[in-house]
């Protein structure tokens, strides 16, 4: 139809959309079969590193905060800070919470409530994820887990998948030495996602450690490395980041390798800032409350475009997929920098764009 030509412009748009959404729907399916053949084969391998787990939690909750909002499904989070930190693949826990995130939304009718909570119980971190939606009943609990098992299987079922998303999360958090459990008092009545991972063990921290904040982590090479750095000396940086924890930590690693650093706590104070601030780079997170990163680098490039000076922009975030790099650059910004920070990486970028001759 799109090829023939014949359609108007509204139409286009529509069927561009379709073929859109069928898409990523189709990659997930395919992102799935992977996963569980992973699974089956022993091949799905983690990258063991320090995580938090709220900051998990929360890229989690911005991933599916438009299909809430769609559903004018209301989230509530509450986030108990003593449980915060574990070690596992960030990556991997964050496709976890995902997972249980959209499937409450999904079967949650319009109107209707989510809610995440963290709380530590004995020496695990525990995350359960509830929602006023359908239900399951008890007949179909104890199957909840399996592969290809959905509680509607018939042809006239409401919700589409291949019944593998569950499954791969009781991997994944089996994986991690954890366990998932899910409950429900019945058909219409919500049900509840109950993990538990084990805490990172606390132990003395000597001079060359640094702690974990936000979703900054440094390692116990981070001095020699920092040694090793480009200075930035010269280097105006403008630092946006909602986190304050991430915000702080950040201002003063930059600082102490010579950068003059502004902070802003949103896009709104970025912009502010910048009224006063002759900044040579700006660094932004991506994911932030009310207006995000994409918004603030839209903004300024359209400053630029009136005769404002060019700033160089890097993007920092916590989805680090293909897509997401392309949208970060094509949103305007010139370097992409993951969560969590590596401070050597950032300084790097910040340091490439100075060389580049992008600073004035």
């Amino acid at each position: 139809m799109l090829r023939s030509g014949t359609l108007d412009e509204a139409t286009s748009v529509r069927a561009l959309e379709a073929i859109e959404r069928n898409a990523k729907s189709q990659a997930q399916l395919v992102e799935d079969i992977l996963d569980m053949s992973r699974v089956i084969t022993g091949k799905l391998r983690l990258s063991i590193e320090p995580v938090d787990v709220a900051s998990v939690i929360n890229a989690a909750i911005d991933s599916v905060q438009l299909a809430a909002d769609s559903k004018s499904i209301q989230l509530e989070v509450t986030l108990d800070p003593s449980a915060r930190h574990t070690s596992g693949d960030s990556g991997r826990l964050q496709q976890v919470v995902w997972n249980l995130l959209s499937n409450a939304i999904k079967f949650t009718p319009a109107g209707g409530r989510v809610r995440v909570q963290l709380e530590r119980a004995g020496s695990n971190a525990q995350i359960k994820v509830s929602d006023t939606g359908q239900g399951i009943s008890r007949a179909f609990l104890p199957f909840i887990f399996d592969r290809f098992r959905q509680a509607d299987g018939s042809s006239t079922r409401r919700h589409g998948g291949l019944g593998l998303g569950l499954a791969i999360v009781r991997h994944l958090v089996e994986l991690h030495g954890g366990t998932v459990e899910a409950d429900s008092p019945g058909e219409g009545l919500g049900s509840t996602f109950t993990i538990r991972l084990p805490l990172a063990p606390m132990r003395e921290r000597t001079k060359r450690e640094r702690r974990q904040t936000g979703n900054l982590w440094l390692n116990e090479d981070a001095d020699s490395e920092i040694k090793a750095l480009p200075s930035l000396e010269g280097v105006r940086v403008l630092l946006v980041d909602d986190d304050e924890d991430t915000l702080n930590m950040l201002t003063i690693m930059l600082t102490e390798n010579r950068a003059t650093v502004e902070s802003a706590r949103s896009a709104s104070e970025a912009l502010e800032a910048l009224e006063w601030y002759d900044a040579d780079v700006l660094v932004s997170d991506i994911a932030m409350p009310d207006e995000d990163g994409y918004s603030l680098i839209s903004k300024l490039r359209e400053l630029e475009a009136k005769g404002r000076k060019a700033i160089p922009a890097v993007a920092l975030t916590a989805f680090v997929r293909i897509d997401d790099r392309a949208r970060a650059l094509s949103a305007g910004f010139n370097m992409f920098v993951p969560k969590p920070v590596e401070l050597t990486e950032l300084i790097l970028a910040i340091s490439s764009l100075a060389e580049a001759g992008m600073v004035n």
